[in-house]
């Protein structure tokens, strides 16, 4: 088996494959299925050949983003007027997704969103692309959603937390 990581990711590429390793048994069918989903979304292309081995080829999309981002350093533009706009994260990642959950909320943390409760942050920064590519990397994409508020109660605080007006 072949596989791409972005610099610096490769411990992570290493957890997910020691994640299709069940009572030292290979779930093929789980793996097979996880790369199906990335094929579907053209990131890579893989094929199955003779022997049971497959290959995995990192498609022209997959390397664009990739290349977009650096998991281990990805950073939010805070630099822009704030659009008005706050972005609310909202995720409910399965039990048998625990460490990726975990990391999720570390890595929206260390973005500077602010945390309302154990799966709801909040921040009023741009961060679509990044949401979308930490979700996409770490297979999760689809158990989070971004809501995009104007106004709640209570966000004089946090106005008063990230400094705008």
């Amino acid at each position: 088996m072949v596989t791409i990581a972005p610099a610096g990711g490769a411990q992570i590429v290493r957890d997910l494959v020691k994640g299709y390793f069940r009572k030292k048994r290979f779930e093929r069918e789980k793996f097979l299925r996880d790369l199906k989903n990335l094929q579907e979304r053209k990131l890579i292309d893989y094929q199955e050949l003779p022997g049971g081995k497959v290959r995995i080829t990192l498609t022209k999309l997959g390397k664009q983003r990739i290349l977009e981002y650096d998991i281990d350093d990805i950073k939010l533009n805070k630099e822009k007027k704030w659009d008005g706009r706050w972005r609310m994260v909202i995720f409910d990642i399965p039990d048998y997704k625990k460490k990726y959950r975990d990391v999720f909320r570390k890595k929206l943390e260390s973005l500077g969103f602010y945390s309302i409760q154990e799966s709801v942050f909040i921040i009023p920064y741009e961060c679509e692309k990044e949401i979308d590519f930490i979700g996409s990397f770490y297979n999760i994409r689809n158990h989070v959603l971004i809501f995009y508020i104007n106004n709640f109660e209570g966000d004089e605080k946090l106005k008063s937390y990230f400094k705008i007006r």
